[in-house]
Parts: C-alpha cells; sequence; structure tokens
C-alpha cells in the first residue's frame, strides 16, 4: 500500500540512524539461541536497523526489503552481506524450510493490504523451518490514538513554528485524500493514521484477531510485547501501546 512512499530519500534516510526497540532487544536475548549460527531472514530490513546485531549472532543471514531504496541503503552500509530486493508475498528465490529465524520488524506486514497479510505469512510460514520463530510487529487496533486527526504545534521560536504550519498544511491535504479510503472490518482496519505527516494507509488488527489470523496459516503465538517491552497476555489492557510484538512458531 506504501511502496511510493518507502522509496523517497527522506524516508529512507530517516531510517538509517533508528536503533532497536526495548522488545525487540528483549526477543533477541530471550531467544538468541534461536538466531545464533542459525539460518536467519529480516524481512523489511528497510536501511539497515536490524541487519548489525542479526547478522553478528547469525550463521548466514539474509536481508531483504521491497523497496529498492532501503535495499541500496543496506549494501552501502554493510559490505559483503546478502540484501535482496523482493516481495514477502511471492519468495520464490527461497527454498522451502530454509530458515531457522524470520523476523519482520517495524510493522513492516501492515504496509500491504488484507489479501497481501495473508499471502505474506503463507510465504514466510514455507520458508520457515518446522517450530522455527517468526518474530513479527503489528499495529494494534485497541490503542487509543489509532484514529486521529491533523493537530498544529504551537513554538515560541518562529522558524519552528513555520516548520509546524507546513507540517500541519501537508497533514491535513493528506487526510483529506487518504480518509475515504480508510477500511472498518470485523476483523482488521486499514488506517490513515499519522505516520509521515497521513501519508500513508496502515492495517490495525487486535490480539485476539492476531492470534486467530496466525493460527488459520499455521503459526502458534508463544509471547505478545508492548511497546515498552512488557509482556502482554490476551486480555490485558494494551490501550497505550501503538503495536504489539510478536513471537510466533511454525507449527
Amino acid at each position: 500500500m506504501n511502496q511510493k512512499k518507502y522509496e523517497s530519500k527522506s524516508v529512507v534516510s530517516s531510517y538509517v540512524n533508528m536503533k532497536l526497540q526495548n522488545p525487540e532487544v528483549m526477543i533477541i536475548v530471550k531467544y538468541r539461541e534461536c538466531i545464533v549460527d542459525k539460518h536467519v531472514l529480516d524481512i523489511g530490513c528497510g536501511s539497515g536497523r536490524t541487519t548489525a546485531i542479526l547478522k553478528n549472532l547469525s550463521r548466514d543471514y539474509v536481508g531483504l526489503d521491497y523497496s529498492s531504496e532501503m535495499v541500496e541503503s543496506c549494501r552501502r552500509r554493510f559490505k559483503d552481506v546478502h540484501f535482496i530486493h523482493g516481495d514477502v508475498r511471492e519468495m520464490c528465490e527461497f527454498k522451502e524450510g530454509e530458515f531457522d529465524y524470520v523476523m519482520f520488524s517495524f510493522n513492516g506486514l501492515d504496509s500491504i493490504n488484507h489479501e497481501g497479510r495473508l499471502k505474506g505469512l503463507k510465504e514466510i510460514r514455507k520458508v520457515l523451518k518446522q517450530n522455527g520463530l517468526f518474530v513479527f510487529s503489528s499495529h494494534n487496533r485497541n490503542y487509543r490514538y489509532a484514529v486521529s486527526r491533523p493537530k498544529i504545534k504551537f513554538s515560541m521560536t518562529p522558524c519552528k513554528q513555520v516548520d509546524e504550519f507546513i507540517k500541519y498544511f501537508k497533514s491535513s491535504c493528506n487526510r483529506l485524500r487518504n480518509k475515504g479510503r480508510q477500511l472498518f472490518e470485523d476483523e482488521y482496519a486499514i488506517i490513515n493514521d499519522v505516520a509521515h505527516n497521513y501519508a500513508m494507509l496502515t492495517y490495525y488488527i487486535d490480539k485476539a484477531n492476531q492470534i486467530k489470523q496466525l493460527s488459520n496459516m499455521g503459526f502458534e503465538v508463544i509471547e505478545m510485547y508492548d511497546t515498552s517491552g512488557d509482556m502482554l497476555d490476551k486480555n490485558g489492557d494494551d490501550s497505550d501501546s501503538a503495536w504489539i510484538y510478536y513471537v510466533t512458531k511454525k507449527v
């Protein structure tokens, strides 16, 4: 849904200096034995935010992204590391059961529509070994600010205030263009959220429906974490967490 945005140089550069998030650190530490000396696929590798840690731990690391600009950014930063410009919905370049650990970080799965999401999950299951781990994050439909509208911020600094007016104008135009493209179904929603000044449409799903969706696709959810790194249970309050991290295994 958002490939054009992820191809822009401004978005690519904004991802270069991003660090691992708390839940990602906790998951990598806790499931380190599933990564060390294993075959790892890093889907949505972006500008290499997760590359450094995963390539150093694993025996064989492959980074994949559907943005050619992101892939080129990775290749410039990490020499002699295998990166592929590809699509999670059709990963014919990999063998069945090739990977021990698959990661799709930073809500990358949420940039695909519902049909594409199911295709992607099917492909991930295909390339994952039996009982292999699939770790990913997804936007939380229960998040209290999932649906929002542009708001202007005020600053005492004239230059900053001009920037805020420009940002508000861009956000308002994007919101006006994308609002009618939203979709609200029982299982999931496609929401025009605040990301990149309301320029994108994003997939949102709650924990219960995500667990059900994964089960239907042949995955078992082992653990869930909120954005602070706290473990979640199925019925716990998650309204303050913009997205949720899922640790699953192929069954």
